[in-house]
């Protein structure tokens, strides 16, 4: 009898895009062989190259949402709600039945809230920074999915974003799997989003990929047309589901990552990266390539990605299986492209239907052995399908996708197996590796400067920073590589060169394939999108900079350590904010359990720039004119800062085999989320609280048994309120509570890995780290047993580190001292 427990349900779908505003109309077009793509009107096209893109019907948000509602969510936001709903509505799920502890969202994007970011940046631009509207700045940014999606629901379980470009939407449903599988969630709300706008429109525009007319994948190939849209899957622990009687659409047998490696932009041209992911995802699943009935493809409509796919296909599937790209009807969705096509596999697994890819011209065609479902979409037995995507930097994602069968025998593909951290790298606050970070910590001394870069004056004056200092980047990087990389690119290769060496670990043709990437960012390559947008409103899309195009990309920095280091294992880009560089922690982790690697480097990093000033001067009581005060009397605000973190973790077993010094063990991961809406979070505390009891739990600790606690406070009123309360939740006052963030300030994604380096300090050297230069507390960390007046000796066994993001997210993890 299958184990019901292990296996993935899809018992909900919901969608909105270029040719249907739901499942029912989506589907009656795509049967009908009909195409969305249409000219656009809802956003300016001008010094566009094409006027064509998957645009959606008449969409009025007034028809979905109350004034209330329209204004606190962004279109990303709005169209995810509305997949989301629709999900449940075909589930006949009862969400207010259910532990809202055991549901969360994950969701894929490449844009986020780019269309409020726009709007916010031209009002800047053209009207002056003073008169740029602050309730933009919430719906910017790119967790705004998963924050509209969190509240509308109201969800209180794990929540993340994938943000690997056009492999993110596939990537998230894979993801959302494996939390469920890990006893994390019950159910999981996954697919992507991503809206039209100008960023991309202009992006592509400059690489010459867009299609004049209606795109043609697989044949004419002559560029493609961006899509926009939703794309939600319903995911549950098939024998729950089973359990409430819920009809079983399909179910999740298995996916796979690989990186190409190969290239920033283009695609492997042997299709090998994407043929590494197909294969992994069949291994995974235990079946064969003969057990595949249908490929819905990446197919954009370009030459490079046309002709690189199908020669992969070609090679592991013998030109035995349809395939076809019905990118062709609903444009390239970018980030939600892979939940869309993930919507439609299960349809077509459901109706036993194959979608035709349109617009094919047989003529044009350069792989006749293989069948692309031209023109004309027909019926077949459909029990098996497999879905690509395949994304710029070189990030690939499989999934596979199957009827449900009462007796299906998959493998047990999840080992709880021990994970450690073996080798680490950090650049932050004027210390250029992690020894100087370490030095900071001894002395108690912060790592502010004076803002000399630029003048702060329209910025309320403000007068610190936490900045890199000038760093040998070509002793660190392949030279050959370093002028294609942007300030968040180098961050992360030079972490990542300091964090191999320190592991001992070298990458080669043996081990490449079995070493992760996986990157974390709170806000990404942002000076690199200010300047391509600063030109794109100031001078209009045709003098758009195609050079600074493909390093806007979230996943651009991910994709240039793969390169520069050869590195071809699973590889992905984590944008959850404040908590994406421990959750990138916790994947790294459940990609080891289930077999994908046997390390993975974990970077997070985040910028310090003119840009980050200027955005956040316009939120009220967000940056201090002074000095930041985490958790004290008088805290006006926090103090931004920037930095890069890397850790090599690996298996117990790995570590071991290889002899190499363990600096401590993964022990337990609390993730929780609040529906406080975006850029609120619940002041109670009760959600943060609960993370810590999670990574608790999981860990076997009573909260007496920790040593220290690496808070997330940063000196703001509201989330230090909030993480204090949680704190006295949990721990009161019998740990001693750090604040990291004292040292470094807000490097959002970067300052969770910088309050775990603050325990690996703590544990290396039996002083936990002061909060520096605090004296007096704040009322609500009456009750806190804060570390004040320099640093506290202890032996630290085991530590909690915290992280949140606004919009309601929080991430916890147990660090355990390495014992064989």
């Amino acid at each position: 009898m299958s184990n019901y427990k292990d296996r993935i349900a899809v018992t909900g779908i919901g969608i909105i895009c270029a040719n249907g505003n739901n499942v029912e109309d989506f589907w009656r077009s795509v049967t009908s062989n009909k195409s969305g793509i249409k000219v656009v009107s809802s956003i300016d096209m001008s010094g566009i190259d094409t006027q064509y893109a998957g645009e959606i019907d008449g969409y009025n948000p007034a028809d979905h949402f109350s004034p209330q509602e329209v204004q606190e969510y962004d279109i990303a936001g709005q169209l995810s709600i509305i997949a989301a709903r629709e999900a449940v509505q075909v589930a006949k799920l009862d969400l207010a039945s259910v532990d809202p502890y055991r549901v969360g969202v994950i969701l894929g994007t490449s844009l986020g809230g780019m269309r409020s970011g726009e709007e916010f940046h031209a009002q800047w631009i053209q009207e002056g920074i003073k008169e740029a509207d602050p309730s933009l700045l919430y719906k910017y940014v790119i967790h705004i999915p998963v924050d509209s999606v969190s509240k509308s629901l109201k969800l209180k379980g794990p929540k993340s974003v994938i943000s690997n470009a056009c492999a993110a939407g596939t990537n998230s449903i894979g993801y959302a799997a494996d939390i469920i599988r890990s006893g994390r969630a019950d159910a999981m709300f996954a697919g992507g989003v991503d809206p039209l706008c100008r960023l991309s429109m202009s992006g592509f525009n400059t690489l010459g990929a867009l299609s004049a007319e209606h795109c043609a994948p697989f044949s004419k190939s002559e560029g493609l047309n961006i899509g926009e849209g939703a794309g939600v899957l319903l995911l549950e622990r098939m024998d729950l589901a089973l359990e409430r009687g819920a009809t079983i659409l399909g179910e999740v047998l298995s996916y796979a990552l690989s990186a190409d490696a190969y290239h920033i932009t283009a695609p492997d041209p042997a299709g090998a990266g994407g043929m590494r992911s197909m294969r992994r995802a069949l291994e995974k699943a235990a079946i064969t390539e003969q057990d595949v009935d249908y490929i819905n493809g990446h197919g954009t409509g370009t030459k490079a990605n046309d002709s690189s796919e199908p020669v992969g296909v070609r090679t592991l599937f013998k030109g035995n299986v349809p395939m076809s790209s019905t990118k062709s009807m609903l444009g390239h969705m970018l980030g939600a492209a892979g939940a869309g096509e993930g919507v439609t596999s299960i349809l077509a697994i459901n109706n036993n239907f194959l979608p035709a890819t349109i617009n094919f011209d047989h003529e044009a065609n350069g792989f006749k052995d293989i069948d692309f479902v031209p023109n004309e979409g027909r019926q077949a037995e459909v029990n098996t399908v497999m879905s690509n995507s395949f994304a710029f930097g070189g990030n690939n994602a499989s999934i596979l996708l199957g009827k449900f069968e009462e007796q299906r025998e998959l493998p047990s593909v999840r080992d709880n197996k021990r994970v450690v951290i073996t080798g680490l790298g950090a650049i932050a606050g004027q210390s250029a590796k992690a020894e100087e970070i370490f030095a900071k910590f001894e002395a108690g001394e912060h790592a502010f400067t004076a803002i000399d870069e630029f003048d702060t004056t329209e910025y309320d004056g403000v007068k610190l920073g936490s900045k890199i200092p000038e760093m040998p980047f070509e002793k660190l990087v392949n030279r050959a590589l370093l002028r294609r990389m942007d300030e968040l690119g180098k961050q992360a290769c030079a972490a990542t060169k300091m964090a191999l060496d320190d592991a001992k670990l070298k990458v080669d043709t043996k081990n490449s394939e079995r070493i992760g990437v996986l990157f974390a960012t709170g806000t990404g390559p942002l000076k690199t999108v200010e300047a391509f947008n600063r030109t794109v409103i100031s001078k209009g899309a045709e003098h758009a900079e195609a050079q600074l195009f493909p390093n806007t990309v979230m996943n651009a920095a991910a994709g240039h350590v793969c390169l520069n280091f050869k590195i071809k294992g699973p590889t992905t880009t984590i944008t959850s904010g404040g908590t994406a560089g421990i959750n990138a922690l916790f994947y790294a982790t459940e990609l080891i359990k289930h077999g994908d690697a046997n390390a993975v480097i974990v970077i997070a990093a985040d910028e310090f720039n003119e840009t980050m000033i200027a955005g956040h001067s316009r939120v009220p009581g967000y940056l201090s004119r002074d000095m930041i005060k985490p958790f004290g009397q008088g805290l006006d605000g926090t103090v931004i800062g920037g930095g890069c973190v890397a850790y090599i973790v690996e298996s117990e077993e790995s570590a071991l085999a290889r002899g190499v010094r363990v600096y401590s063990e993964l022990k337990g991961f609390g993730l929780t989320s609040d529906s406080s809406g975006p850029g609120r979070v619940n002041r109670t505390g009760e959600e943060w609280a609960k993370s810590f009891e999670l990574a608790l739990q999981e860990a076997g600790l009573a909260s007496d048994q920790l040593d220290y606690v690496a808070a997330a406070a940063s000196g703001n009123l509201v989330f230090d309120t909030a993480e204090a309360r949680a704190l006295k939740r949990v721990v009161g006052d019998k740990v001693p509570v750090s604040a990291p963030k004292g040292y470094f300030g807000e490097m959002l994604a970067t300052s969770g890995m910088m309050g775990l380096l603050s325990v690996l300090y703590a544990m290396n050297s039996g002083n936990i780290p002061g909060i520096p230069g605090l004296e007096q507390t704040f009322t609500e960390a009456a009750g806190l047993d804060l570390v004040l007046g320099g640093n506290r000796e202890r032996v630290v066994n085991h530590a909690l580190v915290s992280s949140f993001s606004f919009g309601g997210n929080y991430q916890s993890v147990v660090v355990g001292r390495y014992e064989k």
